[in-house]
């Protein structure tokens, strides 16, 4: 059964600078958000951005919430979408879904199990610039698209004691956050054909950007900016 966006309830996990986007959004589309979890209440409280809930527990808890957006830290993505799908909510997850292929497979067959609405947010695919360029790659304008090549241009990168580059020496992993959405905008369906394991990049389909225009002389294309 299909409801209005105005009738729906919102928790939002993170109150940082993704997590106010998100609460910024919702009330743009007129869906209430009824509360928000940060990494303390009082940080949270000092946000004011919604309702504090105390803890992520108390939120799944609460059965007048329908959904709820994920914009926490990467390493947590895994276990909070989990228990969001458990406790029968829907979930919007900020890229990326989990920190390896296995996780993310086992979170994209687990939410199509559950019948709820899920999905990552990858919001630049629906810039109108982003949308011009798909439509003239599928209309054949370009020829066949062979190589892509991105750039992202932001300056919160800038410093080796930025957040997002500390943070992810603390865990391990490689700062390779703005490749995912260079990523996603060659090819919608790339991130999930690797969370499935399919791992080809090259290969083209029905509806992507990167679809074959038969005789026509392959080009490059190149992607380049930043928000």
């Amino acid at each position: 059964m299909s409801r209005e966006l105005t009738d729906l309830r919102a928790g939002v996990v993170g109150t940082g600078f993704i997590g106010a986007v998100h609460v910024d959004a919702l009330r743009r589309l007129g869906v209430q958000v009824a509360g928000v979890v940060g990494s303390t209440p009082g940080r949270a409280a000092a946000k004011a951005l919604a309702p504090v809930v105390e803890s992520y527990e108390a939120l799944l808890a609460d059965p007048t919430i329908d959904v709820v957006h994920l914009t926490t830290p990467n390493h947590l993505h895994y276990s909070q979408v989990k228990l969001a799908l458990e406790a029968g909510k829907h979930v919007v997850c900020e890229k990326p879904l989990a920190t390896s292929a296995e996780q993310s497979r086992e979170l994209v067959e687990l939410a199509e199990r559950s019948g709820l609405v899920h999905c990552t947010n990858f919001n630049i695919r629906f810039y109108p610039l982003v949308q011009e360029a798909r439509a003239r790659v599928q209309a054949g304008e370009l020829g066949e698209v062979w190589s892509v090549h991105g750039g992202y241009l932001q300056d919160w990168l800038l410093l080796p004691t930025d957040w997002k580059l500390a943070a992810r020496a603390r865990q391990g992993r490689r700062a390779a956050g703005s490749r995912r959405h260079r990523l996603a905008l060659a090819r919608p369906r790339a991130v999930r054909d690797r969370a499935r394991g399919a791992g080809d990049l090259r290969r083209s389909g029905d509806g992507d950007p990167g679809a074959r225009a038969p005789g026509r002389r392959g080009r490059d294309l190149r992607l380049n900016g930043g928000r």
